[in-house]
């Protein structure tokens, strides 16, 4: 297949240098002045004081511009160019499939008999032409409850390939432009020889990445028809084909991911509307929609230095905890499963008492479904938090790097459970409550001490 070219969605002839973008964001918050000069240094391609070292990837500059330049792609540009330059931070390979003691191949360490039943069928189920295809994705992988066991997407095969990247969702967010591109190249492959005609995802990433991003950014076209799992659900509740007969009587408030402003606003709603027919009252926060705050990860985007990946991520997240038990609702809801395992990391570094859902989760209780909640998660919170920190100590010494292979070898290599005993090692650590309770007190002190 030849790729199609790759165009940029930042409109630079819309754009007239007011600087808005970056003086109303909700992270930076420059000065006009200086927000003006970013602008201009980017498109000239010049060094960035500020912004590529400052931005949370959380979009929000896209709904400031009053001339629809998209500046958000100035910022993805600009990433392009400085990995080009500098590579990947080491504890980037955490996220790369393809990568030697990847998230994926660690936690195989920490999967119970049960979520290896089910991961192993949906890594190595062969979809066939007539079937409608739910596609788990990299980070649900990652809490593999959330969704296995239940009846609500009985009518589609779940699959699992995690090294179609979530369709280069997240290295788009860092500005692996032409990553994303191969990325897109490979998904097409994959759906056009398997035959499908329906696709859905648990994310709204995903979603805008195959339908908007793919074809209008990357010159790849699919075929295929993509739904929205949360158009999709709200759809089979309101005609009654997805029953609700346990009204929760909840009071949560919602953690818009960044990636929810990408659509113009349309992935808003429907989740709200879902909590209150499980029977859920909103409270929300002061940050929402197209000024919510970054669940975390976008900190990571913004990199200088290996060392202070981890802790800006958590630091953003304690952030967004901050927002949340002040609303004084008794759950914060996620609809992303990539904000969900990051944020439940968080929740037990920080000592957050406010409860954590994802709304799959609020849909399975309300139709009377159980969940292991919050025993299974907050047990993989520390699996997640022991990987996080055995690859902070394997990668302290290493140099950046560059992404070279996008699809998994024949074996799975990178994938395939090995011993990882340091690895081991640190998760029994975690398991006594003393090393947890100093860790948690280390966590914050390291924030202050590690800063952009």
């Amino acid at each position: 297949m030849t790729l199609g070219k790759r165009v940029s969605a930042f409109y630079e002839e819309k754009c007239d240098l007011c600087g808005l973008c970056f003086n109303k964001c909700p992270v930076m918050k420059l000065p006009l002045n200086i927000a003006k000069e970013e602008v201009q240094n980017l498109i000239e391609g010049k060094e960035s004081k500020h912004v590529l070292y400052k931005c949370d990837s959380c979009l929000s500059c896209n709904w400031y511009c009053p001339q629809g330049a998209n500046p958000y792609n100035l910022v993805l540009e600009g990433w392009n160019r400085l990995y080009k330059k500098r590579g990947a931070p080491p504890l980037y390979c955490l996220v790369c499939p393809t990568e030697d003691k990847n998230i994926w191949q660690l936690l195989n360490v920490f999967l119970s008999k049960q979520e290896k039943k089910w991961i192993s069928d949906w890594v190595n189920y062969v979809p066939q032409p007539n079937d409608e295809v739910l596609l788990i994705g990299n980070y649900t992988h990652l809490l593999p409850f959330i969704v296995g066991g239940t009846k609500l997407f009985k009518s589609f095969k779940p699959i699992d390939r995690i090294d179609q990247w979530e369709a280069g969702a997240y290295p788009y967010q860092l500005g692996y432009l032409d990553l994303v591109q191969k990325i897109a190249q490979r998904t097409k492959r994959d759906f056009d020889g398997w035959g499908v005609k329906t696709v859905m995802h648990t994310l709204d990433a995903v979603y805008h990445v195959f339908t908007e991003v793919h074809p209008k950014e990357m010159g790849v076209t699919h075929e295929q028809k993509f739904l929205n799992v949360h158009d999709w659900l709200l759809e089979k509740i309101n005609k009654n084909e997805i029953k609700l007969p346990n009204k929760l009587d909840l009071t949560v408030t919602v953690h818009d991911n960044c990636y929810s402003k990408a659509g113009g606003g349309k992935f808003w709603d429907p989740p709200r509307e879902i909590l209150k027919k499980c029977g859920c009252e909103i409270i929300e926060m002061k940050h929402i929609r197209e000024n919510s705050l970054c669940c975390g990860f976008g900190s990571g985007c913004s990199w200088k230095t290996n060392m202070q990946l981890p802790f800006d991520m958590i630091a953003t997240a304690s952030k967004k905890f901050k927002e949340a038990e002040a609303t004084g609702a008794k759950a914060l809801i996620s609809y992303c499963g990539g904000c969900i395992y990051l944020l439940w990391a968080a929740k037990e570094l920080m000592g957050s008492k406010i409860d954590l859902y994802h709304i799959i989760e609020v849909v399975r209780l309300s139709i009377g479904e159980k969940i292991p909640y919050p025993r299974a998660h907050m047990s993989r919170a520390w699996d997640l938090i022991a990987i996080i920190t055995y690859g902070l100590v394997m990668t302290m010494f290493k140099k950046s790097f560059y992404i070279k292979r996008i699809t998994y070898d024949k074996e799975m290599s990178k994938f395939k459970p090995r011993l990882f005993p340091l690895l081991r090692i640190i998760r029994l650590l975690f398991r006594v409550s003393l090393i947890r309770t100093i860790y948690k007190k280390m966590f914050p002190m390291l924030m202050k001490i590690i800063k952009k």
